[in-house]
């Protein structure tokens, strides 16, 4: 999709569907709302209808702004590698931490941890398991202020 496709798509999408969580990009979210600041895009996504809002940033880590607060965490180091499916570990430990009932910080963890550690896997779909224990125990997830998510 083209940028004004993508950021009429999202804000259709979460005005009619009001989903419960979205988890786009900081680009996608700075394209559909018009704000560069990531807390403030994702409180803009949550006004027009999305219960909670998680926008990976990459190195910068995920953001989640919910209706129970708003946190921050990042992996504790850099990692190089292939980030490709690294957004998707995310959305596997975003919907499996939903199912399970688990609390928005450990939320947010879990994510960074299984994330990150896809990053220096050079096949797409593999995690560093040993990696993903160290990130998962050594990650600080951050209480942060949101206008409307806290």
């Amino acid at each position: 999709m083209g940028p004004t496709t993508w950021a009429a798509f999202t804000t259709r999408f979460t005005r009619l569907v009001r989903p419960d969580v979205i988890k786009p990009n900081a680009a996608e979210t700075a394209e559909a709302t018009g704000r560069d600041d990531v807390i403030g895009a994702a409180d803009a996504l949550r006004a027009l209808g999305a219960g909670s809002v998680m926008v990976s940033a990459g190195p910068d880590g995920l953001f989640a702004v919910t209706p129970q607060g708003a946190w921050r965490a990042a992996p504790p180091q850099a990692l190089s590698g292939n980030p490709t499916g690294a957004g998707d570990a995310c959305m596997a430990a975003l919907a499996a931490g939903l199912a399970d009932g688990a609390a928005w910080p450990e939320l947010v963890r879990e994510a960074v941890a299984l994330s990150a550690a896809a990053v220096p896997c050079p096949v797409v779909g593999e995690v560093d398991t040993d990696l993903y224990r160290n990130i998962r125990t050594s990650t600080a997830v951050e209480k942060i202020h949101a206008p409307h998510g806290n």
